[in-house]
């Protein structure tokens, strides 16, 4: 576990000098000294939800930063017509849900673990789940009770509630730890956006032009229906 944190260390590092900021450019940016980034960049102090909140809200990829892996978010039209609520924004997400699951099928030798999970998402909030927490919503999604997670996870019962219950948020390497667990990306669990459209935008971003043609196609024409 230590060595994936450091590798998420790196690659902040790394990041930071790609965008050719200073610690204490960055820093300033965070609300905090060059001191205090330092520390973090170092590892004497675990990076916290609230930094990473802000990082990704400055345009940085936060899901490479633990995973190594470019992110494929691409803005979608499929998120403008799920923004919205009611019994009919529900039964045209859960649709879209399933258009976004068989265009991934199509373009992808293998489903990865990440996808499935955003999907499944994406289709608990169909059913009426999004005033449920994402870490209750990848919990259910993979069938483990409370116990077993917070044992996963390295955390005590209770802080494992609080979590769930978003009454504290998890810093980079508890972050790590569920991503490795469940496969559920950091940037769901930031609690920054909008959770359908930012899945919904990430999934786009891997399908082939002609599967978004066909899709959007079809969710326009879904959309229409409920309209009428």
């Amino acid at each position: 576990m230590r060595s994936s944190y450091e590798n998420f260390l790196r690659r902040l590092c790394q990041y930071r000098v790609y965008l050719n900021l200073t610690q204490e450019e960055t820093g300033n940016k965070l609300g905090i000294t060059q001191s205090q980034f330092s520390k973090m960049e170092l590892g004497k102090v675990i990076v916290p939800n609230k930094a990473l909140a802000l990082l990704s809200a400055m345009g940085w990829d936060i899901n490479f930063l633990f995973t190594g892996k470019k992110s494929h978010a691409s803005v979608s039209e499929l998120g403008i017509l799920v923004d919205g609520e009611g019994q009919d924004y529900r039964k045209l997400l859960g649709i879209i849900a399933l258009f976004l699951e068989q265009g991934i099928e199509k373009c992808a030798d293998q489903v990865s673990l990440e996808a499935r999970c955003e999907i499944e998402i994406l289709k608990r909030r169909a059913e009426g789940g999004a005033s449920e927490s994402v870490l209750y919503e990848i919990r259910k999604i993979a069938g483990i009770a409370q116990i077993p997670m917070a044992e996963k996870l390295g955390v005590n019962i209770k802080k494992y509630r609080m979590l769930e219950k978003k009454q504290t948020a998890p810093d980079a390497e508890l972050l790590l730890r569920i991503y490795e667990v469940t496969g559920c990306k950091p940037s769901l669990l930031l609690d920054n956006g909008h959770v359908e459209k930012m899945i919904i935008d990430e999934l786009w971003g891997q399908l082939t032009l002609p599967v978004q043609k066909e899709i959007l196609a079809l969710a326009k024409q879904v959309d229409c229906f409920f309209k009428m």
